[in-house]
């Protein structure tokens, strides 16, 4: 890919944040520039700055966070105007695709209304209009009829993210700004986007990507900077920066020869963690449930979820989760596993079927639940932030959990929180700051440990490496099984992470179109997932 030789359409000489009362400034100094036709990535650790500097990118901060600096927008400095002139600016020129997407979404509009009216913005007409609406989807790989009609409370996770996506899109922006694009996404659609995000280029945009996914970013980006603790310590072309042997492909080994391309240590470090990681297997895939535990745990009956819009789960969906057992929900985005999820947690009412624990019903709305049956089931979402009060400590928040449900005293519950946080690579310096001043990835962990400390029967895991980078992703499946231990908690594991599945679980389901097609060993279901894909049945799940 050879980039544009133009002027820079964003262009950074120097930027700095800084949050209110915090020592370190987020970003130090970071100067880039992204000229039209080009994709430059910024990847590195979960908290490096690299959500800070999108928004920076559009002379923006989060609340508390102050910026300095010159942000330069098609000659434009944004930094120098004022909030309403700003806005001015950028409308029609760059749009944005934040870490959440839920956070752009409005819950009390259909999608399609919504698309539409952002088009007005470089549309005239009715007509015209829709018909934008319709290519934005498209190029997402979603059809207008299936999700026009639908509220973000009814599309998954995956197409959330495109949905997000497709109102960056609508505007014809020249600058794109996107944050974690393909988290929440299988496989196919992750190639799918990252071959959009790179015809975006070819026909002039500006993107600068941020990312934790590094095959994407090798697909997809002409250069690399990698940040760390807010300083820029590497850049580079991609192909020098992030090379891979020939025939290399997304999930596939990597020669540690390889890894000595990259300068600093931050980016051997991310390689090195891909790795290992890419390259992990369970031990015994083929391991199953011992029948004699099958009676204990939560267990689902005849789960189907029906709505105006279009059934999300057709089912009926039947499963049990013994005491320590190990279990991947597997499928293409929008084939149901979000909703059968969340069905199991008390947070979407099913048409029909009950969730029990051993032999008691829990009633269908969370709202509903005992303390003790709320305790059961503890789910983990694939977008934590909007599960943080923004006003406290995110430490007191981790042990409330415990404090409310299990009934430990405030020191104990701390001392707990602390602990699970640590093996998971939180430090209590972190834990003292509150939800706005931590990145996606360490939300992410965060809430899990929250979840961990309610010791539940039934941990629901979903996409929680989605916002890792790939140092955090490998020592969290490391530390995930020796967190489950104490209570026997079984885990359902919701993801489009092949290796991490393969690590993690024991069972796995496959679900397509809102059913569960298969159901059997890891080994097994990927084994026939794999001969479907070569009999050319494809389902673009992995």
């Amino acid at each position: 890919m050879t980039p544009t030789e133009s002027a820079p359409l964003l262009k950074i000489p120097e930027i700095s944040a800084h949050a209110h009362g915090a020592v370190r400034p987020l970003l130090d100094r970071v100067g880039l520039t992204v000229p039209a036709g080009t994709v430059l990535a910024v990847i590195g650790p979960s908290g490096s700055g690299k959500t800070t500097l999108g928004l920076a990118a559009l002379g923006a901060a989060r609340d508390g966070v102050e910026l300095t600096g010159r942000v330069s927008l098609d000659g434009t400095d944004l930094l120098s105007l004022t909030p309403a002139r700003r806005r001015d600016a950028r409308a029609g020129r760059a749009a944005h695709l934040p870490q959440h997407p839920e956070s752009v979404l409005d819950p009390v509009r259909r999608t399609g209304r919504a698309l539409t009216e952002l088009a007005a913005l470089a549309h005239a007409g009715r007509g015209a209009r829709t018909a934008a609406a319709i290519r934005a989807l498209a190029r997402t790989g979603l059809e207008w009829q299936t999700v026009r009609r639908r509220f973000p409370h009814e599309l998954s996770g995956g197409q959330q993210q495109r949905v997000a996506l497709a109102s960056a899109l609508v505007t014809g922006a020249r600058l794109l700004v996107l944050d974690e694009p393909t988290s929440g996404l299988d496989l196919a659609l992750a190639h799918a986007l990252g071959r959009t995000v790179r015809s975006l280029a070819d026909s002039g945009a500006g993107v600068l990507l941020l990312s934790h996914d590094l095959p994407m970013v090798r697909e997809t980006a002409d250069r690399v900077v990698v940040l760390e603790q807010g300083r820029a310590v590497d850049e580079g072309p991609t192909s020098d920066l992030l090379s891979v042997p020939n025939g290399a492909h997304r999930g596939g080994k990597r020669s540690e020869a390889t890894l000595g391309a990259a300068r600093h240590r931050a980016t051997l470090e991310l390689l090195a963690a891909e790795h290992r990681t890419g390259a992990a297997r369970v031990p015994s895939p083929r391991t199953t449930v011992s029948e004699s535990r099958e009676g204990a745990g939560i267990s689902a009956a005849g789960i189907v979820v029906r709505r105006r819009s279009g059934d999300l789960l057709s089912g009926p969906v039947s499963m049990a989760f013994p005491p320590e057992s190990r279990t991947a929900l597997l499928g293409p985005s929008g084939s149901g596993k979000t909703t059968f999820a969340r069905v199991l947690a008390g947070l979407t009412t099913p048409t029909q079927g009950k969730v029990r624990h051993r032999e008691e019903l829990l009633p269908a709305r969370i709202d509903r639940r005992s303390a003790a049956q709320r305790r059961m089931v503890q789910y983990v979402h694939q977008h934590s932030a909007d599960s943080f009060e923004g006003h406290r400590p995110i430490l007191n928040q981790l042990a409330d959990t415990a404090r409310l449900l299990r009934g430990l005293r405030g020191d104990e519950a701390t001392a707990e929180a602390v602990q699970s946080a640590r093996a998971l690579g939180l430090d209590e310096t972190l834990l003292a700051r509150r939800s706005s001043q931590l990145s996606g990835g360490q939300l992410q962990r965060c809430a899990l440990v929250r979840a961990l400390t309610a010791h539940p029967a039934l941990l629901v895991c979903d996409e929680v490496t989605s916002a890792l980078d790939t140092v955090s992703r490998e020592r969290l499946l490391a530390a995930l099984p020796g967190l489950l231990a104490p209570a026997r908690t079984a885990l359902l594991f919701v993801s489009h992470d092949v290796s991490a599945v393969r690590m993690l679980t024991q069972q796995a389901a496959l679900f397509e179109g809102g059913r569960c097609v298969r159901y059997g060993s890891v080994g097994d279901v990927l084994l026939a997932a794999e001969e479907d894909r070569n009999g050319g049945d494809a389902k673009g799940w992995a």
